[in-house]
């Protein structure tokens, strides 16, 4: 019997809103999950479309403004 306690927030993703300039010059905005460390990386990120439903990228390099993290009652918060 596994009696060790469970962390409910292990491997938990974040779920963020961002614009972004696409390849193409058009503004794209998402609401996609990801951890946040990937974010500290910078550049072309993957990440998990919520509302498309799949594996998008997201060019952090032309981020317009800041990310917005979601909260857990739907409410928007701004990243540093």
């Amino acid at each position: 019997m596994n009696t060790q306690p469970i962390n409910a927030k292990a491997g938990r993703r974040t779920e963020f809103v961002g614009t972004f300039i696409k390849a193409s010059g058009a503004a794209r905005t998402m609401r996609f999950t990801t951890s946040p460390e990937k974010l500290r990386g910078g550049g072309l990120i993957t990440v998990y479309d919520v509302e498309r439903g799949g594996l998008r990228k997201f060019n952090l390099s032309t981020l317009v403004g800041r990310l917005s993290a979601v909260t857990p009652d739907g409410q928007l918060s701004f990243c540093a």
